[in-house]
């Protein structure tokens, strides 16, 4: 449970998280007048005691909003002001942009969905992989309220009509991606007792054909041109670049690389080991020279001062000493490749782009499918082969030099 915290307590606290983290004297002048009109509030209604749904009803009162999903964009600044409020009672690093469009889960539906979420948290998947299948029940479920069909009483009539539904709307994959998660979810339900048994048997065969779209890739040439952009002379540029190196040389997850720990490199035998974010599963890989120098130019000159134990922190700004995360690391990626002219129109231009482009490379120099699952963390190999999935002419195209050392 959070701490009780007064309004006027919190705000004197968001006036000094602003002051220390640089403001200009106009943001702050802002929110200072937003936050007192607040406290002003919270005396006037006797609610000396702060809430995220005080600090909501303050502010749809104030501008005569039905709800925060009515937000109009001439009083987002406002709303924002209120959400830096919540985050900071919260000890959350501040969003440079904060959405006011909330989930919308069918009231009819929720104690299901609850106890689906509750159900996987349980079983051990990880929070990404719960949120992933969140999104693509709530597809299914918003269906259901508005075709008003109950699920007690779930039919083939039911799911044929959804069928027809995401056929017009979805790809194959992602329809069989809900398919598979919807299947999940009435044999779970058949089993709570809110879903009929077997119900998850009219879902059916589910085609997925994972290889409905090559994988996009990136030339060695082009790669090596996105390292090239980086100025290493700056204090973001050494940074960024060890970020972009581990990407690049290894192909590490996005999600592994910004939960890097300091401790995770031992230089005794040149290795990097951590656990995975999205496996759980421990992983040990090969420490290239070139990553070496570019993590210790990195730590000893820029990265000393940081409090976390985490490797990769913000060093400027509203956020200043919080962990780095994914959504970053994308930001830096796509900085350089624009920075470098690297062509990205009708393809993917991600991280996972990235790691496409190193398991094809390593398969086009003879490396066993089954070291390039080691190095990428795969499960096994069969996962491996969505990655490599391309004609000769494209493994021809890339030419990355990556160093692999048993």
């Amino acid at each position: 449970m959070e701490p009780l915290k007064s309004v006027d307590e919190l705000v004197l606290k968001a006036r000094k998280y602003i002051l220390a983290r640089g403001y200009s004297p106009e943001y702050r002048y802002q929110y200072h007048w937003i936050w007192k009109k607040f406290s002003q509030y919270a005396k006037k209604t006797q609610q000396p005691t702060y809430s995220a749904e005080l600090g909501m009803e303050f502010f749809c009162i104030w501008r005569g909003y039905s709800s925060e999903a009515a937000t109009e964009k001439k009083d987002e600044y406002i709303f924002r002001a209120m959400k830096i409020l919540e985050d900071i009672f919260h000890d959350r690093p501040l969003k440079r942009k904060y959405s006011h469009k909330r989930v919308y889960i069918p009231t009819c539906f929720l104690p299901e969905y609850n106890a689906y979420m509750k159900h996987l948290t349980d079983c051990g998947q990880k929070l990404r992989t719960v949120e992933t299948k969140a999104s693509r029940l709530l597809v299914f479920l918003r269906f259901l309220e508005k075709e008003e069909f109950a699920l007690c009483d779930f039919d083939f009539q039911a799911i044929e009509s959804f069928y027809r539904h995401i056929s017009t709307v979805y790809n194959k994959t992602a329809q069989a991606n809900i398919k598979f998660t919807i299947r999940d979810f009435l044999q779970f339900g058949g089993t709570a007792g809110f879903a009929p048994n077997d119900s998850d048997k009219f879902v059916g065969i589910i085609y997925d054909n994972k290889h409905e779209r090559l994988p996009s890739t990136y030339t060695a040439d082009e790669l090596n041109m996105v390292l090239r952009a980086v100025d290493r002379d700056t204090a973001y540029g050494k940074r960024d670049y060890a970020l972009l190196i581990l990407l690049v040389q290894l192909g590490m997850r996005s999600s592994d690389i910004c939960s890097l720990l300091l401790d995770s490199f031992h230089l005794e035998d040149h290795t990097i080991n951590f656990i995975q974010q999205k496996t759980g599963v421990a992983e040990r890989l090969p420490l290239t020279e070139a990553i070496e120098l570019s993590l210790a130019d990195y730590i000893i000159n820029v990265r000393r001062d940081a409090p976390s134990d985490r490797l990769f922190v913000v060093h400027h700004g509203i956020n200043k000493g919080r962990d780095y995360s994914t959504s970053m690391l994308y930001a830096v990626l796509n900085k350089y490749m624009r920075k470098a002219g690297v062509r990205t129109e009708g393809k993917r231009h991600g991280t996972h782009s990235v790691r496409h482009s190193l398991s094809s490379n390593l398969l086009k120099h003879g490396t066993p499918l089954t070291t390039i699952s080691a190095i990428l963390g795969h499960s096994s190999s069969e996962v491996t082969n969505r990655y490599i999935w391309m004609d000769t002419e494209q493994l021809r195209q890339l030419s990355l030099e990556v160093r692999y050392e048993n």
